[in-house]
Order: structure tokens, then sequence, then C-alpha cells
């Protein structure tokens, strides 16, 4: 049963889930339009529509810890409890690692450098695309089944079954898997995005002049684009920012045996599904376009209605 000191909580969640759903299933719906008639995405395109996918699903993934105890394990098993967990974990970490993506991406499109390496990748980019997709599911995966072996239920006479009520985590083997998810799937990255916008920042800072003067629609219209592009790759990368650092104070508060703080990851975790869409749809023409149209849609038909 829900207590009152719950609710709030319980308000809050919901109504991130609810936006980050709309506003993710917007940016799928735009860009599934798109490869109807083109039969193609780009690769920057592929990328912000699986990470949207991705936090379609996460939103959803987070509703789960409200019943799990209260549902899975007592009807259910304590198995179902453990995948929970690893669902949890692999959509979290599977949107990280698409965010730092994107901005790895944006550089390649972006950046123009003469090495050898890089105009390799910039040819072959969609094989390139692929490969770390298909990688970056395999890691996360990995890293998720661990939680099955440091987390275990401890018997309490007041649930039937016994092992449902109380969570004990082993503090030593938690730690260290802490550690390892952090660097691998916080730290990592935070770097790859922050190394990537920062290019790109620095790539449109020594060319702003040429794009200055060129007087052209064409170059305007690129110059604005780019600039666009580095406001909303900074963007998340702040989001990103303030609640992985959340996140990770929480995971260390865990490993040492403090779980009352554990609803803040699922909190941090709507969060973060809710303000990458309102990000990726502003700073993205494509999905930018495709809201003003769907508002102007909805807007005239409401005005003739009244006329009506």
């Amino acid at each position: 049963m829900v207590t009152t000191d719950a609710i709030p909580e319980l308000a809050v969640r919901l109504t991130l889930i609810f936006f980050g759903i709309i506003g993710n299933l917007l940016i799928v719906r735009v860009y599934f339009l798109e490869y109807r008639i083109s039969k193609a995405l780009q690769p920057t395109e592929l990328v912000v529509t699986i990470l949207a996918s991705i936090n379609v699903l996460q939103p959803i993934s987070l509703f789960l810890p409200i019943i799990r105890l209260q549902f899975f394990c007592r009807y259910i098993g304590e198995g179902m409890v453990k995948l929970i967990d690893i669902i949890l974990i692999f959509f979290s970490k599977m949107s990280y690692w698409f965010t730092a993506w994107l901005c790895f991406f944006y550089y390649v499109q972006i950046v123009k450098v003469n090495w050898k390496v890089f105009l390799r990748l910039k040819q072959r980019i969609s094989l390139v695309v692929k490969f770390l997709i298909i990688c970056t599911l395999i890691v996360c995966f990995i890293l998720s089944v661990p939680v099955i072996r440091i987390i275990k239920f401890t018997p309490n006479d007041s649930y039937i079954p016994k092992q449902c009520q109380n969570i004990y985590i082993r503090g030593k083997a938690t730690f260290i898997y802490t550690v390892v998810l952090t660097v691998l799937t916080s730290l990592l990255p935070l770097a790859v995005m922050v190394v990537s916008s920062l290019n790109i920042v620095i790539f449109l800072c020594r060319h702003s002049r040429n794009m200055t003067k060129n007087v052209t629609t064409i170059g305007s219209s690129h110059s604005n684009a780019y600039t666009t592009i580095a406001i909303m790759l900074i963007s998340l990368i702040i989001l990103y920012v303030v609640c992985t650092s959340t996140v990770v104070a929480v995971n260390l508060q865990v490993s040492v045996g403090d779980l009352d703080i554990l609803t803040a990851i699922a909190i941090t975790s709507s969060f973060y599904s809710a303000g990458s869409a309102v990000i990726l749809s502003i700073g993205t023409l494509k999905i930018r376009q495709h809201c003003i149209k769907v508002c102007c849609i909805k807007w005239g038909s409401m005005l003739r209605d009244q006329h009506i």
C-alpha cells in the first residue's frame, strides 16, 4: 500500500515518465516517417532514433520497481525481481552510451580533419555505426548481468514468500561492481561526449570568421545549423553530468548499505529521459519543424471548430 509520504515521489515520477514517453515517441515518429520516405537514415538520425526508443522503454521499466516487491517477487519469484534490475541497468547505460555516440558522430560529420584514419572513418561511417550499436548492446548487457550475484533477499516473516521484503547487498562485491560500472558506463561516455563536443566548439570558433564572410544563404544556414548542434550537445552534456553524478553518488551510498535513497536513481533516470527528449526536439531541425507543423495543424483545427 502506498503511504502518504510516497505520494509526492510517485506523482513526480509518473509526471516525468509521461513527458519522457510522449517526447521520445514524437522523435521516433519523425524519423520513422523519414525512413518510410527515404528508405534510409543518416548516422546521427539512426543514433537519435535508437536513443529515443531506449528512452521510451526506460521510463516504462522504471515504473516496474514501484510494483516489483509488491507483486512480482511475492507472486512470481525472486528471479523476476533480479531480471527487472538487469533491465533497469541495461536501459540506463544504453541511453548514456548512445548519447556519447551521438556527440561522436556529430563530431565526425562537422569537423574537417585531413587525417587518414578520420577520412576512412567518414567513408565507412554506416558500417562503423552498425558495429558500435552491436558492441554497445553486448557490452551493456554483459555489465548488467552481475547484479544477479551481488543482490539477494533476506527473510522477513511479514511477507509471503519470506525472501521478498529486504534487499541485502554484499558490500565489497557491490563496491567493486559499482566502480567498474561507473568507469565503463558513466565516466567513459562522458569523456567521449566532452572530447567530441569540445572539438566541435573549437572547430566552429576557428572557422567562424570564414562562415561569417560567406554571405550566401547556404553558408549562413550551415553556420546556424552547426551552432545549434553545438548548443544541443553541450546541453545534453550538462544534463548528463547532473544526472550521472547523482546516480554515482547514490550507487556509492548503496554500496555501503544505505538503501533508503534507491528511489533517487529512478527519478533521475526519468528526468534524464524527459530532458534529453526536450533538448533533442529543440536542437534537431527535422523534429522542430515537425513539432511546429503539428502545433499549427492542431491550432488551425481548433479555430475551425470554434467558428463552426
